[in-house]
């Protein structure tokens, strides 16, 4: 059905879906350059040395530098940490070189006053047409979050275990106690006992006891509060 041309100007003028598609379009019309530079993510391009050759905004920001701090003066080992540094040189840069990328590399790195700042790291070797590599393309995310998360989790784990092991040590405190701390000397009768909790975190309520009944008379009583039975050797 084709529009007459006061349905035309009456969707141009009331806002309609034409003007909320020429808006879409018009945030789509980044230049290349503007994704590079404020992309949410750090962006760094090197020499097969390691020296930068180029740095988005983002990374810079993040790290507190100037362009010319960092282009042509600093390796991106420069920016890592003393831990980071020696992994990067014993086997960050061995598997990049071998493989031509390394994905996901957990590293942290050192902002111009100093403080730390934890990153996930991704880098490719990029190669011309005659397959001899050029320079080193890497991507760097921002993984303090990632970071406080799994401190988090590991914090909870912790008094997790602590609280687990409490337990464990109350069941085994209340077991005991259901427990004669020695069986009683039987003459002429070699006596032992041997008891195993069917779990470390439960209290079982099984319990036996050795006892004189009256001269020469002795009781012996097991106590199974599962209704399992006890198994006694002949």
């Amino acid at each position: 059905m084709c529009k007459t041309n006061g349905e035309e100007q009456e969707g141009r003028e009331g806002g309609g879906p034409v003007d909320e598609q020429a808006q879409f379009s018009a945030l789509l019309e980044d230049s290349a350059e503007d994704l590079y530079e404020h992309a949410p993510c750090g962006y760094l391009s090197t020499q097969l040395d390691g020296r930068i050759a180029k740095v988005n905004t983002t990374l810079l920001d993040w790290l507190g530098y100037q362009r010319d701090d960092l282009v042509g003066r600093k390796h991106f080992s420069d920016l890592l940490t003393v831990g980071g540094r020696l992994y990067h040189e014993t086997h960050f840069g061995p598997l990049l070189r071998m493989q031509g990328e390394i994905s996901g590399i957990a590293l942290e790195l050192r902002a111009a006053d100093g403080t730390r700042l934890p990153v996930l790291v991704t880098s490719t070797v990029k190669t011309g047409s005659d397959g001899h590599p050029l320079l080193i393309r890497t991507t760097i995310f921002d993984a303090r979050d990632r970071r406080a998360y799994e401190t988090e989790l590991l914090r909870a784990r912790r008094e997790a275990d602590l609280e687990r092991d409490r337990l464990q040590v109350l069941a085994a405190t209340l077991q005991k106690t259901l427990l004669p701390p020695a069986l009683a000397s039987v003459p002429g009768l070699d006596v032992a006992a041997y008891y195993h909790i069917a779990s470390v975190d439960e209290v079982g309520g099984d319990f036996y006891d050795l006892f004189p009944l009256a001269a020469g008379t002795w009781g012996l009583f097991l106590g199974d509060v599962c209704g399992k039975g006890a198994g006694i050797p002949c």
